[in-house]
């Protein structure tokens, strides 16, 4: 009977498992044969750089994600030896051409990587909201991580911020176990995760002030059997030490995925450029008080807002005024202080990321699995509240069809446009579509964006950056992008005037407009471009 109960619960997380895999491995191979995100050749290149030299050299990322994806790539090659050994190369090409394209196959299995651990990140937070709020509220914390719109968008690149995610919240799980236990084991999983985050990112270090805070939530917490709490704890021996071999542990854990950060100090500890991990902190500056304070709520209820599903950040501030108020009331209680910790925490990350002068969205991933068990927090309670004074029958019913579709859909619907973009061809790869049936040899390219400059290398086109060298004596074709604020005056009336358009609407890439020219004596042939334009 036990066996059947544990499984039979244990279904809705592995939908939720099953769903967050499908919104981030869907589109996994988007942009091939381009790689358009500038960061990800650093982590590809550098991991398999790993097998000449063991330290990469360089510090702007930490090394664990380099290192875990270097031991990917040496199981892979051993399973493609295996598989030419048996003689199932062909077979394998056939159906899978892509494992033996040596250009792409590695972005592929870092992209998988990356979107698997993202997905496996509702386990630890699904384990979190059970400890503190229960099973329901664990539920729906996992749902809400499945389905947070830039999370899901953010997994299918090969980059380190969702893995660093992943591992800060198995620290977040461990660290909500200190606020009701003492165990060391408690603090050592607390902190090793802390330093394993850290060494995945860098601003996964923040996350180590979890492990302080959970301990003297847990010291102030009124004991069960005592309305106050025990002062004697506070300087506790015991606590104190435990607390200092988190922070022992949370070194060992930077150290074991990064561990030229000490072989390699001088190169580590460099502020001058990218080279060094310092770099980082210093390049992304920082801005006076009261902008900060400013700041504050303009990313609060700007660039979270919109990222998170635009649901999600008001539920947030819903319930801290709900907190505030137990507290100023004195009606405080258990889950109250187990509030109180996730609130102290992710207050403290959104203001100490709110205050560099250069912000990035995925900068704030890292409050992230706070949200997601605040707001699952909310919806359970949402449930319990509903039922008071109500037919259990006729509100559950109410409960499952409406409040929850309804609290839950902005994000799954913002998922799904994400994970759709990516299934969508990219608009720079439709322009080398076009460009494979319509450039001749004697035209040149002139254009706007430097990331088409891969598009115009792969087909051997002549091509220049910038518009200024635009020479109108022979054949050339004009490319405008909308990431570039560069600007072709009179563009109408030099060119053709019908021009291809490229329209990035429900796709990844920018708008691309392009104009050809073949001389002032010359006639354009056209022809139908699939929708999206004209052709030559």
């Amino acid at each position: 009977m036990k066996t059947e109960k544990t499984i039979k619960f244990n279904l809705p997380l592995f939908l939720i498992v099953v769903l967050a895999l499908a919104l981030r491995l869907v589109g996994i191979q988007h942009g091939f044969p381009f790689i358009y995100h500038p960061d990800e050749p650093t982590i590809i290149r550098s991991a398999l750089g790993v097998r000449f030299d063991l330290n990469p050299g360089h510090f702007d990322w930490p090394h664990l994600y380099i290192y875990l994806n270097f031991i990917l790539y040496k199981v892979f090659a051993a399973f493609r030896d295996i598989a030419v050994s048996a003689g199932l190369k062909e077979a394998i090409s056939s159906s899978l051409p892509l494992v033996w394209d040596d250009n792409l196959i590695f972005y592929y299995l870092t992209r998988c990587f990356s979107a698997i651990l993202g997905a496996l990140t509702v386990i630890p937070l699904y384990l979190t909201g059970k400890e503190l709020f229960g099973k329901k509220a664990g539920i729906f914390s996992a749902l809400t991580m499945a389905i947070l719109p830039y999370h899901v968008w953010h997994s299918h690149y090969s980059l380190g911020d969702v893995p660093m995610v992943f591992m800060l919240t198995w620290g977040l799980y461990f660290s909500s176990k200190i606020i009701k236990s003492s165990d060391i084991k408690n603090y050592l999983l607390a902190g090793l995760f802390v330093g394993l985050s850290a060494s995945m990112k860098y601003n996964g270090g923040l996350s180590a002030l979890m492990v302080p805070v959970a301990h003297f939530i847990r010291v102030f917490m009124p004991k069960k059997d005592s309305e106050v709490f025990a002062k004697s704890e506070i300087l506790d021996k015991k606590g104190v030490l435990n607390l200092v071999f988190s922070g022992v542990s949370a070194l060992f854990g930077f150290l074991v995925g990064t561990p030229y950060a000490l072989f390699d100090f001088k190169t580590f500890s460099r502020t001058d450029g990218p080279k060094g991990a310092f770099w980082q902190f210093t390049n992304v500056g920082s801005v006076k008080f009261i902008e900060h304070v400013g700041k504050f709520f303009t990313e609060s209820f700007g660039r979270i807002l919109t990222n998170t599903g635009c649901v999600v950040m008001p539920v947030y501030f819903v319930v801290l005024g709900y907190l505030i108020y137990r507290i100023v009331k004195r009606r405080i209680e258990e889950r109250d202080f187990y509030l109180l910790f996730l609130y102290i925490v992710s207050l403290f990350l959104i203001w100490y990321e709110s205050g560099f002068k250069n912000n990035r969205s995925h900068y704030y991933f890292i409050f992230y699995p706070f949200l997601a068990l605040i707001f699952g927090f909310f919806v359970s309670c949402l449930k319990h509240k509903f039922s008071l004074g109500w037919p259990k029958e006729n509100l559950s019913k109410l409960f499952s069809k409406i409040v929850v579709p309804v609290l839950f859909a902005p994000l799954l619907i913002s998922s799904i446009s994400s994970s759709r973009a990516f299934v969508q061809q990219d608009t720079r790869n439709m322009l080398y579509d076009w460009l494979k049936k319509n450039y001749v040899s004697r035209d040149m390219i002139f254009y706007t964006d430097r990331d088409l400059k891969q598009i115009f290398d792969f087909i051997n086109a002549r091509s220049v950056k910038g518009l200024s060298r635009y020479d109108k004596s022979g054949d050339s074709i004009i490319i405008l992008s909308s990431q570039s604020n560069d600007e072709f005056k009179g563009v109408g009336s030099e060119f053709v005037k019908e021009e291809i358009r490229f329209d990035s609407k429900g796709k990844r890439g920018p708008d691309i407009k392009v104009y050809f020219y073949d001389g002032p004596d010359n006639t354009v042939e056209k022809e139908s471009s699939g929708g999206c334009g004209c052709g030559r």
